[in-house]
């Protein structure tokens, strides 16, 4: 029985110097993503820091561009409604004398 405990044991501790050497090799392979992300968020702050103006440009161009965009909207709003009168204005022009002889005919 004392064989078998000891067996047992000898046996748990294999499997969790094992596991301890995965684990030191996680940790380290952490490590160097830790460093590589920390050195390309640096990379990163500076090259926004140099075109931070080029950026808040481009942001204010695409306001106005926006803006551009709302108040073209609005005019092809308004010249679809002219055309649409335009249209009907057209139809009733061209069947009023169809309504006059229709008149005659009935009186």
């Amino acid at each position: 029985m004392l064989l078998f405990v000891i067996i047992f044991n000898l046996i748990i501790t294999c499997i969790n110097c094992y596991l301890v050497v995965k684990l030191w090799q996680l940790y380290g392979s952490l490590q160097q993503i830790t460093y590589q992300l920390n050195n390309i968020e640096q990379q990163l702050g500076e090259l926004f820091a140099l075109n931070r103006d080029l950026i808040v440009r481009g942001q204010q161009g695409t306001a106005q561009l926006r803006q551009y965009y709302r108040s073209f909207v609005i005019q092809i709003a308004i010249a679809q409604k002219v055309l649409r009168t335009l249209k009907l204005l057209w139809r009733v022009w061209y069947r009023l004398p169809n309504l006059r002889q229709l008149n005659k005919k009935i009186s």
